[in-house]
């Protein structure tokens, strides 16, 4: 009985194998800035700190040469620094610390625009 039940086990985890065969998950890159880049379907990635040379194709004319890095992104990392932010604006508001500048004009905008 042991052994019927080890078969059935060893069947369904072949089947399970199988099946998870045909799912598909997304290939993404994540830069050191936290961005990150989601692959399209057939799309492909060659990952080196070197140069890389391909087939370029421009106006019908094929040639060898130098490919530039990938600068997609898919989803960039929101700035942390309230100078990224008009002065005054909800964002700005919430990132900037009140009196970490002693008296300043930030400061002065701060108690103007974002109190309550």
């Amino acid at each position: 009985m042991a052994n019927d039940n080890s078969l059935i086990l060893g069947a369904l985890c072949a089947l399970t194998i199988l099946a998870s065969a045909d799912a598909h998950a997304d290939t993404y890159i994540t830069y050191d800035d936290g961005s990150t880049y989601t692959l399209k379907e057939n799309e492909r990635v060659f990952i080196t700190e070197r140069r890389l040379f391909g087939l370029t194709q421009t106006e019908g004319v094929f040639s060898f040469g130098e490919q530039p890095p990938n600068d997609k992104r898919d989803y960039d990392v929101p700035s942390e620094d309230y100078n990224d932010y008009p002065v005054g604006s909800e964002k700005w508001c919430e990132l900037y610390v009140p009196w970490s500048e002693g008296m300043t004009f930030n400061m002065q905008w701060w108690l103007r625009s974002c109190q309550d």
